[in-house]
């Protein structure tokens, strides 16, 4: 069979709320998710086994100053093998397996969703492959197994997102508005378990509750009208002194949003003109924090 290719995009967060532990001691959610035009390249081909991948930094890490040990993801515990056994359980196709090679430019463990986009992607192609053998309702079964980002890389562009992840409203293309994206990756990343962990004690500490998850039923009219939050700004700011210090150096130079993506550790800036954006990229070594700027990379909403 020959290659399989296929792009996986990133993501970033333009609210992320965080509520009460549920099921496997998760936490639920609400957050608004936009795809981005940064990508990670996967190109696999459907063996007869077993399970193989290797992952090489793409063009966006090999320009970076990211210290990233690719070799620690290149293993059948990564998230895109665990979607590939997946998906042949779930169909009841046996004897089979995928050789993977992934290029990467989205870095883990920033609040990108690199590792679920991959996930999803590999999904999809492969019921592509098999004459979408699985239907929509079973695909997205599946993919919140794998993992909760897993389901909205397998939607639209945009999407609010709830509960578990698996609560999804899929925003239709052009309603909101396109936004030129900056991304300021610093010199370390944050483990999203860790994070959710640190969350969870700044609560308790602070006799604190979390926030009351509601289902939305999101009309185009309320983006205009929606509070651009992430609850991990809390803790991390505090912890991480620098991801407020970027954000307020968005601030400053007029972006419409600045927040942490996820639990981070990737600040973005959105701009409405790509002349703004480039501004601020152009003027990043005024700011005392640029020498700890691992990565910093100019795309836009998709």
């Amino acid at each position: 069979m020959e290659d399989i290719i296929y792009y996986a995009p990133a993501k970033i967060n333009f609210f992320l709320r965080i509520g009460e532990k549920g099921r496997s001691n998760f936490h639920k959610i609400q957050s608004l998710m936009r795809k981005i035009g940064i990508f990670d390249k996967i190109c696999f081909k459907i063996t007869n086994g077993p399970y193989k991948i290797r992952v090489v930094s793409g063009e966006v890490i090999k320009k970076s100053s990211i210290n990233a040990d690719i070799e620690s993801i290149s293993n059948e515990n990564n998230i895109v093998i665990k979607a590939a056994k997946g998906f042949f359980a779930k169909s009841n196709i046996a004897n089979k397996g995928v050789d993977v090679l992934i290029e990467k430019n989205i870095p883990f463990n920033a609040g990108l969703g690199g590792g679920s986009s991959d996930a999803a992607g590999l999904l999809s192609k492969l019921n592509e492959a098999f004459g979408n053998v699985l239907n929509r309702r079973k695909m997205m079964e599946l993919a919140l197994y794998i993992g909760s980002d897993v389901p909205f890389f397998l939607t639209a562009k945009d999407a609010v997102v709830s509960g578990f992840g698996d609560n999804i409203i899929e925003i239709k293309e052009g309603i909101l508005p396109k936004y030129f994206i900056v991304l300021i990756l610093p010199d370390f990343g944050i483990n999203t378990k860790e994070a959710y962990m640190s969350y969870d004690d700044f609560l308790l500490t602070n006799n604190m509750n979390y926030y009351n998850i509601q289902y939305l039923d999101f009309q185009c009219s309320d983006f205009k009208t929606l509070e651009f939050a992430n609850d991990f700004e809390s803790v991390m700011f505090e912890k991480y002194p620098i991801l407020k210090e970027i954000k307020e150096s968005f601030i400053s130079y007029g972006a419409e949003a600045s927040l942490l993506s996820g639990s981070g550790s990737t600040v973005f800036g959105a701009f409405k003109t790509s002349d703004s954006a480039g501004t601020y990229v152009d003027n990043l070594k005024s700011f005392p924090f640029h020498k700890r700027v691992a990565l910093s990379s100019l795309s836009a909403t998709l």
